[in-house]
């Protein structure tokens, strides 16, 4: 597909939880954000840390979420409207039960507002 895929910031941080959690969460956000990002896109990965917590950041060049589906991704087998993706619809409910697991929040955003495209999502973990 093209996709160009970097890391825009990276500090050193630690998070209460172990290693497959977190490789399985990233795992499943990156997969997402490149199923979804046309040819020729971009995927953005970030770690930093804000207000105490690690704060992971994956952005993608994809169509988004919709606002009326937000409340919906999250549920197993679930998949957005009018996509013609390949998938189960598992990716997304996967990452919220390792969040919970965790006690981390979860933020859906586009990264273009005005035109409400790209998708950002943002994972907000304990330290």
């Amino acid at each position: 597909k093209h996709i160009d895929i970097g890391v825009t910031d990276m500090q050193d941080a630690e998070v209460w939880a172990n290693e497959m959690d977190m490789t399985t969460l990233v795992k499943n956000l990156v997969d997402n954000a490149i199923r979804y990002t046309p040819q020729g896109g971009r995927v953005d990965l970030s770690i930093g840390l804000s207000d105490g917590k690690v704060v992971l950041r994956v952005q993608d060049s994809g169509p988004g979420i919709p606002l009326a589906e937000r409340g919906r991704v999250f549920d197993p087998f679930y998949r957005t409207l009018g996509s013609e993706q390949i998938g189960a619809g598992l990716g997304l409910s996967i990452v919220k039960a390792i969040a919970n697991r965790i006690g981390a929040e979860i933020r859906l955003d586009f990264v273009n507002e005005t035109q409400q495209t790209g998708l950002i999502v943002t994972v907000f973990a304990p330290m």
